[in-house]
């Protein structure tokens, strides 16, 4: 059997698992010798190590399959000799949704393709195309096929994912609707909306859905004005900070994660002062943060002043400590409280899980406590989870 290697988003791992059970019968991947490589170009890092995968995999002989986002880019004329390129959807023959999602206790499902934002550093529009929604039905039927497999907790995931039905004219709150009657569904979760595409009115129907998991993924980027303004984004910081206040207000024990680029075009010291200043006032449990990475097509590219390499990884290096810092300060917010915890994994003597706030905890247990949902009382950190007890 062929093996799928995947880079990139929860949209990419989805598809991944879609490619796996629609290869599954087809005699033209029945090998060992034969690598499918799901590929993302979101940043030049991951860029290169996908085409430093493929050689590597070349050097042992392998047959190598070529999808996902990199192919749209059109930036891989030295490998395509050596190749064979596959657009994804060659791949989905025999079937539209996933059954399983190996390998995790969370089930992650795609409901939305492509993006429209045409934020000035990013290439995903171009490779991704326009807001293509599926449909309401298709979603609830793959999901009650995941319930039936011992599915727990569905993720929500998208290119961007709160511009759910722009193009079919339905909508994300009266999707979460339907799934929060789904008998055997126990958490939903949302992956990463932007900020734009959160209302009082989705916030006051999340507060009053009760399998919903309190945790958004709200990419920030900067927290300077002048730098979200050349970024393109559709936000200033102070309508960011507003909005997560609100969900403050509302959601009881929510917390939240982002995503922040520091080196971009034209911000200072100041302005990174201020993004530093933002993942400290709004406590993040977590920062993904990436050094700004020229991408062919995007307007960014031909802006001024850039920031040199040196300052990039010194800017990331300090995001990630003050990050670290505040993640545990949100971590001792939650000791001596109650968490539901969907534990995944055995490592060693504990069991992990995550709490429905996105929490990583452990436990001591001899019982197999996979893919269950127990309350669990958080009593100390050790390392980067909350050690706590059953109860």
């Amino acid at each position: 059997m062929a093996k799928i290697l995947t880079f990139g988003c929860k949209v990419n791992q989805y598809e991944s698992q879609l490619i796996k059970e629609n290869i599954e019968n087809d005699e033209k991947f029945n090998s060992n010798e034969i690598v499918i490589i799901n590929s993302c170009c979101v940043t030049a890092k991951v860029e290169k190590e996908v085409k430093r995968t493929i050689r590597k995999l070349l050097k042992e002989g392998k047959k190598i399959y070529l999808t996902g986002c990199l192919i749209q880019k059109n930036s891989i004329d030295e490998l395509k000799k050596d190749v064979k390129i596959i657009r994804k959807e060659e791949f989905f023959k025999f079937k539209n949704k996933i059954s399983f999602f190996e390998e995790h206790t969370r089930a992650f499902v795609k409901i939305e393709d492509g993006c429209e934002n045409y934020c000035s550093y990013c290439i995903v529009p171009y490779v991704r195309g326009k807001v293509r929604s599926r449909k309401e039905d298709e979603i609830l039927d793959e999901i009650e096929c995941l319930v039936k497999n011992g599915y727990k907790e569905i993720v929500l995931t998208g290119i961007d994912l709160g511009a759910y039905g722009k193009d079919t004219g339905e909508n994300l709150i009266s999707l979460i609707e339907k799934i929060n009657r789904i008998d055997g569904v126990k958490r939903i979760r949302l992956s990463s909306i932007e900020v734009h595409h959160i209302n009082k009115s989705l916030i006051d129907f999340l507060k009053n859905t009760e399998k919903f998991c309190p945790h958004f993924h709200i990419p920030l980027q900067s927290g300077s004005d002048k730098i979200l303004k050349l970024m393109r984004r559709r936000y200033s910081f102070k309508e960011y900070y507003e909005k997560i206040q609100m969900i403050r207000e509302n959601i009881e024990n929510v917390t939240f994660t982002t995503d922040i680029m520091v080196g971009f075009p034209g911000e200072n010291e100041e302005d990174f002062e201020k993004t530093v200043s933002a993942v400290e006032n709004i406590k993040f449990l977590k920062v993904h943060v990436f050094p700004y990475s020229e991408r062919e097509k995007t307007p960014a590219i031909n802006f001024p002043e850039k920031v040199n390499e040196k300052v990039k990884k010194e800017r990331v290096e300090k995001i990630i400590k003050i990050s670290e810092v505040v993640n545990r300060k949100v971590k001792e917010d939650f000791i001596d409280k109650s968490l539901n915890v969907l534990f995944e994994r055995k490592n060693g003597n504990y069991w992990e899980g995550y709490s429905e706030n996105y929490i990583p905890v452990i436990v001591d247990s001899s019982e197999d406590l996979k893919n269950q949902i127990l309350k669990v009382k958080g009593k100390k950190i050790l390392g980067k989870f909350i050690y706590g007890v059953i109860f």
